[in-house]
């Protein structure tokens, strides 16, 4: 039964969501919070006749969320934060539905509190890489976060890519774990086990540990693929446990990308927001002509140090434009790596550079949204 104080708290935070819809706002955020400041313990209330699915992970949240929550809706009606607000707020909103399925995305320090809060049936964890290094720091600050709670979450299925060595260890002692390989690959910062601290041993990314953390024991084997690729089958594993049938999902469906044409040029946007996204996007298909687009925002990553952390070797014999709140840091890193660019101040000024009828576009979170959304 719905308490009188939980039941106020619904109606003073949906009035306020119309209202914001009413002036142009999406109403998200706003609602989420209002009623966690009535109502501090909504977020477990709420969650009490729902089953819950919740994904994590440094990349590939937004889209592997849309992904299962399309598998979930097979069984029943389905909640989720529409926007991408993943933080408790945007976890709250969501809960208010009276549907029975929730699948929510959850921020990487957010996640240890909401399973907490929410009991959930299902977790699956995607990566751990650098992002944010003012908010997040070091990936094992966020990992060892990840290993208490899932540690103590015991009638919960963690569905794990322990590829990762991060990720496995935050399951190494779960209860409930369905280990998913996709025949191993290199992690930026696993040189050193993140469960004991001794160095990892490693071969073509199968890695192993005197302590016995190791991508060599899993549940279910995939072959290689992109970062796309998997997040579809880990969703579809996902869906599978729950109950649901499987559904193909192509890659541009889990990947953050955009075309928008400009003028007499088409722009093909991706996203790239830290380490592990753009060396995806790098590895990618790319347009002759290639615009990099740097800012550092909060959402960004105000530190951009992590730039050293990418190999830009592919943008070699391409036509390079770089613009952003943070450009000359680009433009010096790639300068490094004997990439030449053109440095502008704007995008409108970087697009009308382009020579051919197509350009890549690799940016900024902030960026991409402000350009594309």
């Amino acid at each position: 039964m719905v308490s009188p104080r939980l039941r106020f708290a619904i109606l003073v935070a949906k009035l306020a969501s119309a209202t914001s819809r009413l002036v142009g706002n999406k109403g998200e955020t706003l609602p989420g919070r209002i009623l966690l400041a009535i109502e501090p313990e909504a977020i477990s209330l709420l969650a009490q006749n729902k089953e819950v699915i919740l994904v994590s992970g440094t990349n590939g949240k937004t889209s592997t969320t849309r992904a299962v929550v399309s598998l979930i809706s097979q069984l029943g009606p389905v909640t989720t934060s529409g926007s991408g607000s993943n933080l408790a707020w945007g976890a709250a909103n969501a809960l208010m539905s009276p549907a029975p399925y929730a699948v929510l995305e959850i921020d990487e320090l957010h996640l240890p509190g909401i399973i907490a809060q929410t009991d959930p049936t299902i977790v699956l964890l995607l990566n751990l890489t650098r992002d944010q290094l003012h908010r997040m720091h070091e990936v094992k600050r966020v990992a060892d976060r990840w290993h208490v709670e899932c540690t103590e979450a015991n009638e919960t299925v963690f569905v794990a890519d322990i590829d990762d060595p991060y990720i496995n260890y935050a399951v190494v002692n779960a209860a409930n774990v369905v280990r998913v390989t996709f025949g191993g690959r290199t992690h930026p910062d696993g040189a050193v086990c993140p469960r004991c601290g001794s160095y990892l041993t490693w071969w073509r990314g199968i890695y192993s540990c005197t302590c016995g953390l190791t991508n060599k024991e899993y549940d279910l084997k995939f072959k290689k693929g992109s970062a796309a690729y998997r997040n579809a089958l880990l969703a579809n594993v996902v869906g599978e446990i729950a109950g649901a049938q499987p559904v193909e999902f192509s890659e541009s469906q889990l990947e953050r990308i955009a075309t928008k044409k400009i003028g007499d040029t088409t722009a093909q946007f991706r996203l790239t927001k830290n380490p592990a996204s753009w060396t995806e996007a790098l590895q990618g298909e790319l347009q002759p002509e290639v615009i990099l687009v740097l800012n550092a925002r909060q959402v960004d990553g105000i530190d951009t140090s992590w730039l050293w952390d990418v190999s830009f070797k592919t943008l070699k014999g391409h036509t390079v434009i770089v613009c952003g709140e943070r450009a000359l840091d680009m433009a010096y890193r790639i300068h490094v790596e004997g990439i030449e660019a053109t440095v502008v101040d704007t995008f409108d000024e970087a697009i009308t550079k382009v020579q051919g009828g197509v350009v890549t576009v690799l940016s900024a979170y902030t960026a991409f949204f402000e350009l594309v959304m």
